[in-house]
C-alpha cells in the first residue's frame, strides 16, 4: 500500500472523513467508546429497578426518592460543560481514563453506602463522572469514523444503551430469587462496576488520542504517528510545521454565534425535552408496571424488559434508516410518536391501565420505540455531528448540560406529581416536553448527517446550512 501523504491539517481530516471502513483497531476504539454509554446508562437505570427495595429500607418519602434519583443528573449538569471543555483542551484520552475509573469507584461506594445522606453523595459522583464521559466519548466517535457511516455508527449508542437498562433489570432476577430482594438495590446498583472496569482495561489497552484533535492541537507528525497505529497505513508528512496556535477565541459563547445559534438551540431542545420524557417513563418504567401489577416483581421485571424491547428494536431499526432519512425527520416522527403515546395514558388514567394490563404495557412500548426510534439517539448523535473538532466537545458538553436539565426535572418530578396528581394528569402534563420539542423542529430544519462541518471554524461567517 502507497504511503499516506500528508501536507495539511486538511489531509488527515480528508483521510478519515473518507477512509471507507476503518480499520480493525478504529472499529475497537468505537466500540470502547460505545462501551463507555452502556456503563454509564447501566448506572444511571440500575436504581430505578431496585427503587422499592431502597424506599423500604431507609424510608424515604417522595421527594427523597426524587432526590436520590435526580442527583445524578444534578451531577452531570454541573460537569458536562467542563468535561466537553478539558476535551477540547487537553485531548480525549486523559479524561477518558479519568471519567473510566470514577465509573468503577462510585456504584461500588454507592451500592455500600450506610446511609441516604452517603447515597446522595456517592450517585452525585457517579454523574459528576458521567459527565465527563459523555462528551469525551461522542466526540471521540465522531472523529473516527468516514462522513458518509458517522451517523449511522455513532447511533448505536442507542441500542447499547438500552441493553445496559435491560441488564439492569435482568440482574434483579437472580437477586431476587437468591433471597436477597431486600438488598436489591444494592446489587444492581454494585454491578455497575463491572462493565465499567471492562470498559477501563480496554481503553488502556487500545485508547489512543483522536487524530482531529491531535493534528489540532499537536501537529501534523503526531496526527501522523496516531493514523499509522489506528488505521494500520504508512504516512509520510511532507511539510514543515510549528506548534499548533491557542485558540484564544474559544469560549461558549462560540457556539451561539451567528454560524452556530440555530444549531445549539435544536441541539439543546431535543437534549433537554428527550431527558425529560425518557427519565420521567424509562427510568421509572419499574415503578409504573408497578402500578399496572402491584408488588410482583417478576412481572415488574417482565414487564419492564419487554417494554425496553420495543426500545431496542426501534434504536437498531433507526441506525439502518439515518443515513438514508436524515436526523432530523426521524426526530420529528420520534417526538410525533412519544406525544400521541403519553397523551393515550394520561387521557385512560391508572384505572384502565390495571384492567388492561398489557393493552398498557403495549402503548408504554409503543412510546418507548418512539423515543428509541428518534429523539434518544438524535439527542447526543445531533450535537457531535453539528460542530467542528475545535469546538466539538463544548457543543456536545452543552448538549449534554441541556439532556441533564430535562433529566433533573424528569427525574424529581414525576414521584412527586404522581403521589399529588396521579397518573393520568402526570402523563398529561409530560406530553408538552415532545410537544415544544415538535414546535422547535419545525422552526429550525438543521441536518448535519452526511455533512462536513471541520471548515466551519475557520470560516465563521458562513450560514448555517438547512434543509428548510
Amino acid at each position: 500500500m502507497s504511503a499516506v501523504v500528508i501536507r495539511s491539517e486538511r489531509d488527515v481530516i480528508d483521510f478519515v472523513q473518507a477512509h471507507p471502513t476503518g480499520s480493525a483497531r478504529t472499529r475497537i476504539l468505537m466500540l470502547i467508546a460505545l462501551g463507555s454509554v452502556f456503563g454509564d446508562a447501566y448506572d444511571l437505570s440500575s436504581i430505578g429497578i431496585g427503587i422499592a427495595s431502597l424506599r423500604a429500607e431507609m424510608q424515604l418519602t417522595a421527594v427523597q426518592v426524587g432526590m436520590v434519583t435526580s442527583i445524578t443528573a444534578v451531577g452531570a449538569l454541573v460537569s458536562s460543560l467542563l468535561g466537553g471543555y478539558i476535551a477540547d483542551r487537553t485531548g480525549r484520552f486523559k479524561l477518558f481514563i479519568i471519567s473510566g475509573v470514577l465509573l468503577v469507584l462510585a456504584p461500588i461506594g454507592a451500592a455500600f453506602a450506610p446511609s441516604y445522606e452517603v447515597l446522595v453523595l456517592w450517585r452525585l459522583v457517579i454523574g459528576i463522572a458521567i459527565g465527563l464521559d459523555m462528551p469525551v466519548a461522542f466526540s471521540f466517535m465522531a472523529e473516527l469514523v468516514n462522513t458518509r457511516g458517522k451517523a449511522r455508527w455513532m447511533n448505536f449508542w442507542q441500542p447499547a444503551s438500552t441493553v445496559a437498562v435491560m441488564g439492569a433489570a435482568l440482574v434483579a432476577l437472580p437477586v431476587y430469587f437468591a433471597g436477597a430482594s431486600d438488598d436489591l438495590w444494592r446489587w444492581t446498583v454494585g454491578l455497575g462496576a463491572v462493565p465499567a472496569l471492562v470498559v477501563v482495561v480496554l481503553r488502556l489497552v487500545y485508547a489512543e488520542e483522536s487524530p482531529l484533535w491531535a493534528v489540532k492541537h499537536q501537529g501534523l507528525h503526531a496526527a501522523a504517528k496516531i493514523l499509522e497505529k489506528s488505521y494500520r497505513v504508512t504516512t509520510v508528512v511532507e511539510a514543515d510545521e510549528a506548534k499548533p496556535a491557542r485558540d484564544d477565541g474559544y469560549r461558549l459563547s462560540t457556539i451561539f454565534n451567528r454560524k452556530f445559534r440555530a444549531r445549539t438551540v435544536l441541539a439543546s431542545m431535543v437534549a433537554g425535552m428527550q431527558a425529560m420524557q425518557y427519565y420521567a417513563i424509562g427510568f421509572y418504567l419499574p415503578v409504573i408496571a408497578g402500578l399496572i401489577f402491584g408488588t410482583d416483581l417478576v412481572a415488574i421485571v417482565l414487564a419492564t424488559v419487554t417494554v425496553h424491547t420495543f426500545a431496542l428494536v426501534a434504536g437498531l431499526l433507526q441506525t439502518q434508516l439515518v443515513e438514508r432519512f436524515g436526523l432530523w425527520k426521524l426526530t420529528f416522527i420520534g417526538f410525533v410518536i412519544v406525544a400521541v403515546a403519553l397523551v393515550v395514558l394520561g387521557s385512560v388514567g391508572g384505572t384502565v391501565w390495571q384492567a388492561v394490563p398489557l393493552v398498557t404495557v403495549g402503548v408504554v412500548g409503543i412510546l418507548m420505540f418512539g423515543h428509541a426510534f428518534g429523539p434518544g439517539p438524535q439527542s447526543k448523535t445531533l450535537a457531535a455531528l453539528s460542530y467542528p473538532t475545535e469546538y466539538r466537545g463544548l457543543g456536545t458538553g452543552w448538549a449534554e448540560t441541556a439532556g441533564r436539565v430535562g433529566g433533573i426535572i424528569g427525574l424529581f418530578l414525576f414521584p412527586v406529581m404522581l403521589d399529588n396528581l396521579g397518573e393520568g394528569p402526570t402523563m398529561l402534563l409530560l406530553a408538552l416536553a415532545p410537544a415544544a420539542a415538535v414546535v422547535t423542529l419545525l422552526l429550525i430544519r438543521w441536518e448535519p448527517a452526511g455533512q462536513d462541518v471541520e471548515d466551519d471554524a475557520l470560516d465563521r461567517e458562513h450560514p448555517t446550512r438547512s434543509t428548510a
